[in-house]
């Protein structure tokens, strides 16, 4: 009998999806935008063809005087270098990022995330701490539908309480941590000391979700990754978007998985993990199978599904969640209500961790923004994905 209870996965995705990468951006000095396309430039290529065509030491002068100004298409341009389509295809190793919008303003962007060969995919962690928020949201749900009045008393006020504590020092990413560390983590496991005693003990690896493990998740076609402006969505007196001093909305370029792409990946369950886990621990109401881990998954999907809805009606963002019915958000544009238990919370203490974890709204709307692609003139959310069993 196996030990682990193992399903294969397909992910597709719903609305553009974005998930950052360690080059937090990329500028003009490292790629050329030409037609329909941004070519990002390969730091060695371009050594390469620098020295072909005598320009080394012009290109170190230009970076010099110009700096954060360089732009390394009009250095080329005025160096009367021409590049043509199988220039750039060498300069980018053959990289290049269809743009969806007007991008003659773009400084830079930030790109998506590659494996070593360069390939686009969705990383484990990143699609297992979805399902950890899916898992917490769930627990302290069912916590307040039975006792309401203990969820305010241990749970909100304990919140409020700790924003009172900390608000000068504004240590955000401690704001919900004891949460995951109470109801995912602080469990007993037995475990052999060094003088051979049984004992049971608290340690790291108590956490529950030591026994899913998720591989990272890829696509068995070629993708082409998309350029796409996000624009920042207010609900305020009336809709508005955010705009710079300029009159322009304020824009962040992302590179992202389009629309309607499929990805794959394997989820496993420690069985034998779990034997042990439930017998060092009594009256255990958390997933015990894959089934009940993506059972909690849809359920957290739905609430957040409806949570917006409520959150885009009256603006045109309201048609997209009319027709679309996802059950998963990842990356990019998911903001607190994705990334915490924060739909749980009264309106109130939603303000109050809004105006102390992020920009103080005062009496705003929490989250009062969304981030959204203008596509066609219609705003279209980031992030959400169907996934399902094979």
């Amino acid at each position: 009998m196996s030990v682990y209870e193992t399903k294969r996965i397909k992910l597709t995705t719903k609305s553009p999806i974005h998930i950052g990468s360690v080059d937090q951006r990329i500028t003009r000095f490292e790629f050329i935008h030409q037609g329909q396309y941004i070519y990002p430039i390969s730091e060695d290529r371009l050594s390469g063809f620098l020295q072909k065509k005598n320009l080394v030491s012009h290109y170190v002068s230009s970076v010099e005087r110009d700096g954060s100004r360089f732009n390394l298409a009009d250095f080329f341009k005025n160096k009367a270098v021409t590049l043509n389509a199988s220039d750039l295809e060498n300069l980018s190793n053959k990289r290049k990022i269809k743009v969806m919008a007007d991008a003659s303003r773009m400084q830079d962007f930030k790109p998506f995330i590659r494996d070593g060969f360069g390939l686009p995919y969705i990383p484990g962690t990143s699609i297992k701490g979805v399902i950890r928020t899916a898992l917490l949201y769930n627990i302290l749900k069912r916590f307040k539908q039975n006792n309401d009045s203990e969820f305010q008393r241990v749970i909100e006020a304990r919140i409020s309480q700790d924003i009172d504590a900390d608000y000068r020092k504004k240590n955000k990413k401690e704001l919900f941590q004891w949460a995951n560390k109470r109801w995912l983590e602080g469990f007993i496991l037995e475990r052999k000391q060094r003088d051979n005693q049984q004992m049971k003990t608290r340690c790291p690896n108590t956490d529950w979700l030591r026994m899913l493990h998720v591989s990272d998740a890829y696509t068995s076609n070629n993708i082409e990754t998309v350029l796409i402006p996000a624009n920042i969505l207010k609900k305020e007196n009336t809709w508005t978007y955010k705009k710079e001093d300029s009159g322009q909305n304020t824009t962040i370029w992302i590179e992202c998985i389009p629309e309607n792409t499929v990805f794959e990946f394997e989820v496993a369950w420690d069985k034998r993990l779990l034997d042990d886990f439930k017998r060092y621990n009594e009256s255990i109401n958390l997933p015990d199978s894959l089934s009940a881990v993506f059972n909690d998954v849809n359920n957290w999907a739905s609430d957040a599904l409806n949570f917006e809805k409520d959150f885009s009606r009256g603006n045109d963002l309201e048609n997209w969640y009319k027709n679309n019915t996802p059950n998963f958000r990842i990356g990019f544009g998911s903001g607190m209500v994705f990334t915490t238990i924060i739909m749980l919370l009264n309106e109130d203490l939603r303000k109050k961790i809004r105006n102390y974890a992020g920009l103080n709204r005062d009496n705003d709307i929490a989250p009062k923004s969304r981030r959204v692609w203008l596509k066609n003139n219609m705003p279209v959310p980031f992030g959400w994905a169907v996934i399902g069993v094979q």
